[in-house]
């Protein structure tokens, strides 16, 4: 499985990170998107989702969720037919109503990746 995750992070601290070593573990291929970082756990970062060419199967978000509203706005799109994973915390009730009146077919929200099966 190709994943996008959003708000990946080095910081051990962050679910950003543990999400993505996580991922990892279990083989999945992970393409992070952070415009701060170069590089996280070895895997080259792309600034937004405008850099990443690979296909992909799921986005997943781990953001807070103005920033995961406005991604899903810019970038609505290149979103509306992908799988849209938002961890707890990244979604809010305006992120949902979003996502159920703007032609998503596949979303979740409020449910963990790392516990949830894919």
């Amino acid at each position: 499985m190709k994943i996008v995750l959003i708000g990946a992070s080095n910081n051990p601290e962050k679910y950003g990170n543990k999400i993505m070593k996580n991922l990892l573990s279990k083989w999945h291929t992970v393409i992070p998107v952070n415009p701060k970082e170069k590089e996280i756990e070895w895997v080259k970062t792309h600034i937004n989702l405008w850099f990443v060419k690979t296909k992909y199967d799921i986005v997943n978000f781990v953001v807070p969720p103005e920033v995961t509203l406005q991604i899903l706005e810019k970038y609505y799109e290149v979103l509306k037919d992908k799988k849209i994973w938002c961890q707890p915390g990244a979604s809010n009730e305006e992120v949902k109503s979003f996502l159920e009146n703007n032609e998503f077919k596949d979303y979740i929200t409020d449910s963990c990746i790392m516990v949830e099966k894919i």
